[in-house]
């Protein structure tokens, strides 16, 4: 069976489940799926589900208020995010801070070209980035609060 290219907002987040990983590209508001977030958040109001998911974002994606990756900042939609900017999505932010959920902050540039590389269906991409930083998987691994545990995001 061939998948439709383009579908309904509702539909394309009715095929998200609890746990499942949510990949999101943009800037702001250019690029960035915020009817696909409005149409995840008002399912997760009105159904409580999908639960626990994990946010990847490779840059910040809202408008420093209600839009964007703010939609999802709700406790028990979102387990974990795996970001490169949290400066659009305060929301977000309050969440890690809180230690309300699990965070991982990587270098943006080195998310954006694994996306890249995961399009081009490329292994992915090593880099020195972030090598003797709190990125380093030697040091913090990109954890950015407590709630955060050791190990791979």
């Amino acid at each position: 069976m061939r998948l439709k290219k383009i579908v309904e907002a509702a539909d394309a987040v009715a095929v998200i489940h609890a746990g499942d990983t949510v990949a999101s590209a943009g800037y702001g508001g250019n690029g960035t799926p915020d009817q696909l977030f409005f149409s995840l958040e008002q399912r997760f109001l009105e159904t409580g589900t999908p639960r626990d998911l994990t946010l990847v974002f490779s840059t910040g994606q809202g408008d420093m208020k209600d839009k964007g990756l703010n939609r999802l900042a709700h406790e028990g939609l979102v387990r974990r995010v795996i970001g490169g900017y949290f400066g659009l999505s305060p929301r977000i932010e309050r969440l890690i801070v809180e230690n309300r959920i699990e965070a991982y902050n990587l270098p943006e540039g080195v998310m954006t070209q694994l996306y890249r590389d995961i399009g081009a269906r490329k292994p992915g991409t090593l880099s020195r980035v972030g090598l003797g930083t709190f990125i380093d998987p030697r040091q913090d691994g990109g954890r950015i609060n407590a709630r955060t545990s050791k190990g791979r995001p």
